[in-house]
């Protein structure tokens, strides 16, 4: 790859309370041809002030700034904003951290793809056993909620590391999210519309036990984890819209068939339009799609119901108790069925 081609891009680096470190990546990345290198100084202490004045006015680099410490998915967002206002010569932007974990060669492979696919590309590492725990355990948490909510295997979930296309950053911009859960939002975006990834491996450096990092454990996990596990929400609220009915027909009815049915006739409408909307974005007509979402329900009733009578049957538990267990084993069944059956069309701009 030549250094004239890295010209149509630019890398775009968050900073908060950098080292020296930075400066010797913008030397680096400045060497290999960047059309521009915007670095987002966000709300650093100022003690970190002499590390930003020695990149102020070299040539190609942009430095803005945010007064107060924003968040890393803020950051982010003012030089994407920033690249679609001035950037009038760029294709694409390539982001990289600012501690010195992403090796200038890594940054460059994953530039070079970003032009060689026009796709959103992730700079991935393989998390060996000398990775730091936290960030070993977070990854592999992470990355597999994401597959099963959203059947899509990502290799690093968490990496900052990622070539995006000119054309995506409108969209990218919309996304909620001012720190780390915003990169898992880019993410969810790309995989619920069925977009390319493409997953360069890069090397995992770790300095100094990630000391650096201002990742933290508990409150940016759960940050990431309720972007998550926000689409378990709209199955939460028809459980309860079936439960509540169901508890109210039995008591009416006495008969276990018909008080599933009316609990079940309750929360399906509710469930589907908040599932097509809201959980799965799917692009697809509403008929094609309720059409099998109304074999899944005829099925799933069904299986409940047997379930319910075997669980009667074999423990002390009532009607109510049934159903809340049966519901609770079919749970994960009826998410995987609607994401791959049902709601399986292109996703809703």
């Amino acid at each position: 790859m030549t250094t004239g081609s890295l010209e149509r891009l630019a890398a775009v680096i968050p900073a908060y309370n950098p080292d020296a470190a930075l400066a010797r990546l913008v030397d680096d990345l400045a060497a290999r041809g960047f059309g521009r290198i915007v670095v987002v100084d966000d709300g650093s202490a100022p003690s970190h002030a002499p590390v930003f004045a020695e990149l102020q006015g070299r040539p190609g680099v942009v430095l803005l700034r945010h007064a107060v410490n924003l968040g890393k998915g803020r950051a982010l967002k003012t030089a994407f904003n920033w690249c679609l206002c001035h950037g009038a010569e760029c294709e694409g932007v390539v982001t990289a951290d600012a501690d010195g974990q992403h090796a200038p060669d890594d940054i460059a492979r994953v530039a070079a793809e970003l032009l060689a696919t026009r796709a959103f590309v992730l700079g991935v590492r393989d998390f060996p056993a000398t990775v730091p725990l936290r960030s070993r355990l977070g990854n592999i948490v992470t990355r597999r909620v994401m597959a099963f909510l959203h059947g899509r295997a990502v290799s690093d979930t968490q990496t900052g590391l990622r070539g995006i296309p000119l054309s995506l950053l409108p969209r990218l911009l919309a996304i909620p999210g001012e720190r780390y859960e915003y990169e898992i939002g880019m993410l969810v975006e790309r995989i619920s519309h069925k977009a390319e990834i493409v997953q360069v491996p890069i090397a995992t450096i770790y300095i100094d036990g990630n000391r650096s990092s201002h990742f933290n454990p508990l409150l940016d996990s759960m940050r990431i984890y309720f972007v998550l596990l926000r689409f378990f929400s709209t199955a939460l609220v028809t459980a309860g819209i079936d439960f509540v009915a169901f508890a109210l027909a039995i008591g009416l009815l006495g008969d276990p068939l018909p008080a599933l049915a009316v609990g079940r006739g309750c929360a399906i409408l509710f469930n589907f339009l908040a599932n097509k909307r809201f959980v799965f974005k799917d692009g697809e007509p509403a008929a094609p799609a309720l059409l099998r979402y109304s074999l899944l329900v005829a099925g799933l009733f069904f299986l409940s119901y047997l379930l319910m009578r075997e669980i009667m049957a074999h423990t002390p538990l009532g009607p109510i108790g049934a159903k809340l267990l049966a519901e609770s084993l079919l749970f994960f069944l009826s998410f995987s069925v609607q994401r791959v059956f049902v709601f399986s069309g292109r996703r809703a701009e």
